[in-house]
């Protein structure tokens, strides 16, 4: 496994473990968080904004979880210094309720950016 997915998976391991602190420690200290949603190109979150946003994103797994809500990724796919991840997220019977892509660029080992783009 290379570098870049390897921090990635730690993200997420962190993520599924709700340690806000260890998920945040994988981008680098000018690491930022930009997601599909807000005015164009969408809302970054700086890396002291990420802690605060990861737990507003864990409450939103759980909520999507007491639902029957699922979150379902493709595999990792490294190229030079990003990596990128497909997802869909499904409601109970199946049916992709939306569509997105992550986009990392990696440096020195870290998360520099992690850029969504998303298909609803």
């Amino acid at each position: 496994m290379g570098i870049g997915k390897d921090i990635v998976n730690r993200f997420f391991e962190a993520g599924l473990r709700d340690d806000i602190e260890a998920a945040a420690a994988c981008f680098t200290e000018d690491g930022r968080w930009i997601m599909a949603e807000g005015a164009e190109p969408g809302t970054t979150y700086t890396r002291e904004q990420i802690p605060a946003f990861l737990d507003k994103i864990i409450g939103l797994r759980k909520e999507y979880e007491a639902k029957g809500i699922t979150l379902e990724y493709g595999e990792l796919l490294e190229v030079e210094d990003r990596v990128i991840l497909e997802f869909t997220v499904n409601s109970p019977d199946g049916t992709v309720l939306d569509r997105a892509v992550d986009l990392f660029t990696i440096r020195d080992g870290k998360i520099a950016v992690k850029d969504v783009f998303r298909k609803a």
